[in-house]
């Protein structure tokens, strides 16, 4: 009886775009086995290797797939070296599970070794694929929204998971976003940082209660500082602690709590794992909480997102900008503070408002405006009708720019959000 003795195959995860993977059997020469792929939709390999191949028939290797036709190696002999090399061609593909099944052909007086398989199928490996993930880099307003014209689109960045590769990456992005209101104006509150991008996810409440502490099914991707809102959610709650399982009310005692995490049961791969359930601390008292309420959690910058989905960035060269606003006087100004231009549309009365052009003296700033287009300065002015001014220091157009790089991808996809509130005052 010939016997096999090995199986190997590089058995980590596939990225989306599929791969080559070599495997080796080993055993007796003249061993003899046959091979299954099958796929999580059960559909099986082709085997390019088993067909003939026929130039003159146009008939050529094909590319490794997958289809409903079942279809095995055909029955394969391991040589007089032991050792049988041969490749797989795992096509590109998404979320993916592929089980490789090796048979040992008893007809033809092979067996496993028994530290493989004790009858003739051995199941040889398993072999995750992930799509890659986007990361994208958006720009929105939490408490002016309506007074903004559409966003501009986002910019998304595209790469291997994590769950695939935890290699660091150095994907530049030229981020540039010109942002408008459609009325009012803005000023420049301050230059943007990391922090000033956002993420949301959402959790679900494990049970009910009150005051600081909440119970959730899961606080995998949490961290300390991150924004908390919801139903009985305070204005301004923020995690201010994270604890692993639920406060076990018979072994705490009134200066120490104990904590017990539950075990969950995982049917697809018949384990018994730690759940991912546990115990949030909030800065804020909440009211009375249900079981099953969802609550949102914000996480900001580099440090929150790294430790949510293991997404990495740096951004360098943040730079913001508020386009001037140039108009036309309709009407001469003569020795008055109170000038009349075509619109006023993106000025503002402030002290750092200030118009400038052909004729105007100094460096005045507006006191005042109405709706039919008049100004006040601070200074007497006499400017020719039809003149140019400029009025900086408030508008209604913005431009961010920055240089990012992803160092890594994370586990899935993520939009992070620049917070245009924390660097525009509208109004």
């Amino acid at each position: 009886m010939k016997i096999i003795t090995l199986f190997s195959i590089n058995s980590l995860p596939l990225k989306s775009a599929g791969d080559f993977r070599e495997y080796t059997i080993k055993g007796d020469p003249r061993a003899a086995f046959s091979m299954l792929v099958v796929n999580s939709a059960g559909e099986f390999y082709n085997f390019p290797e088993n067909t003939t191949v026929s130039e003159e028939e146009g008939i050529f290797t094909p590319a490794g797939a997958f289809s409903s036709t079942p279809t095995r190696l055909s029955t394969k002999k391991i040589g007089s070296s032991g050792v049988y090399n041969g490749i797989i061609d795992f096509p590109s593909a998404s979320d993916d599970k592929y089980t490789i099944v090796l048979q040992a052909e008893t007809y033809l007086n092979t067996k496993f070794d028994e530290n493989l398989s004790l009858n003739a199928v051995y199941h040889a490996a398993e072999i995750s694929q992930f799509a890659d993930t986007t990361v994208s880099f958006a720009v929105a307003s939490t408490g002016n929204d309506s007074t903004y014209n559409t966003y501009p689109d986002d910019i998304d960045a595209v790469g291997p998971s994590t769950s695939v590769t935890n290699k660091k990456f150095a994907q530049p992005i030229s981020f540039s976003k010109t942002v408008e209101l459609g009325s009012s104006q803005f000023i420049i509150a301050r230059q943007p940082v990391v922090n000033d991008f956002y993420f949301t996810t959402t959790k679900d409440t494990f049970s009910a209660g009150s005051g600081k502490i909440l119970e959730l099914k899961d606080v995998s991707g949490l961290s300390l500082g991150m924004a908390v809102s919801g139903t009985g959610i305070a204005a301004n709650s923020t995690i201010t602690d994270i604890k692993l399982g639920y406060k076990n009310e018979n072994k705490s005692v009134a200066t120490k709590s104990v904590y017990t995490i539950p075990k969950d049961i995982d049917t697809v791969n018949k384990l018994i794992t730690d759940s991912k359930g546990g115990t949030i601390t909030l800065s804020e008292d909440t009211t009375s909480q249900a079981v099953d309420r969802t609550i949102t959690f914000k996480g900001f910058g580099n440090g929150g997102s790294s430790t949510f989905n293991n997404t990495v960035f740096t951004v360098k060269n943040f730079n913001l900008t508020i386009a001037p606003v140039t108009t036309t006087l309709d009407v001469a100004a003569s020795d008055t503070q109170t000038i009349k231009v075509v619109s006023t549309a993106g000025v503002k009365v402030a002290d750092t408002t200030i118009m400038s052009g052909i004729g105007v003296v100094g460096t005045p700033h507006i006191d005042g405006l109405t709706t039919d287009d008049f100004v006040t300065v601070s200074s007497n002015q006499t400017i020719e009708n039809l003149q140019t001014v400029t009025f900086t220091g408030s508008s209604r157009s913005a431009t961010i720019t920055a240089d990012i790089e992803v160092e890594k991808y994370g586990k899935d996809d993520i939009t992070l959000t620049l917070e245009l509130d924390n660097i525009l005052t509208v109004g």
